[in-house]
């Protein structure tokens, strides 16, 4: 006999991979922007950054063009998203071999060993991306060192650009709590099922 709260908590871990992957710049794992006003003008810019790809969109006196392109001429960023999609495909897997064991009841024996391995990636995908992705990209790009910051997952300052103030953010996206998401399904599985460190090392 299956289980659906097993099938159901395991298609949803499954769905937040998938969405990392797949959706776009909607599921952006991060950005940073700056925004300037000088002389009644305005100027924005916003880099996201996705899974596949990176988007670059500039704002002047609201007039606003885009452009999005793959990683290949950034070697560390692009060497970072090739890792953390790996993590990404591992944490689908999970989900998907979740929603197998719950709808079929096959296995079942296996689903915590499975839920503590989606609980780990959800960690490392969290960690990894908080420490790694803003050093890729200042390594990069160097970003924050134009603006004299250090390099941070997340900023939201003013700084002085020659008399101009130019306030720069660095921001998670949705892409990254996603992670989390994840993250908060295993724990609701290990608390609903009981799940102790026997049962995963066992």
């Amino acid at each position: 006999m299956g289980d659906d709260s097993v099938r159901n908590m395991g298609a949803a871990i499954a769905l937040c991979g998938i969405l990392v992957l797949f959706g776009g710049m909607t599921f952006a794992i991060w950005s940073v922007s700056t925004e300037t006003s000088a002389m009644g003008m305005s100027a924005e810019t916003e880099i996201k950054f996705g899974a596949q790809e990176f988007e670059y969109e500039a704002t002047f006196s609201g007039e606003s063009e885009s452009e999005s392109d793959d990683y290949g001429d950034l070697g560390d960023v692009e060497s970072f998203m090739n890792n953390l999609k790996i993590m990404l495909y591992v944490l689908t897997i999970c989900g998907v071999a979740l929603a197998y064991m719950g709808h079929s009841g096959e296995k079942m024996e296996f689903a915590p060993k499975v839920i503590a391995v989606a609980v780990l990636i959800s960690v490392i995908i969290l960690l990894y991306t908080f420490i790694s992705l803003p050093a890729a990209f200042e390594e990069e790009s160097e970003w924050f060192e134009m603006y004299d910051e250090d390099p941070g997952f997340y900023v939201n300052e003013d700084v002085d650009m020659d008399g101009i103030e130019v306030t720069i953010k660095a921001t998670p996206g949705i892409g990254y709590f996603m992670a989390i998401v994840s993250l908060g399904i295993c724990g609701y599985l290990i608390k609903d099922r009981g799940i102790t460190l026997q049962d995963i090392t066992g």
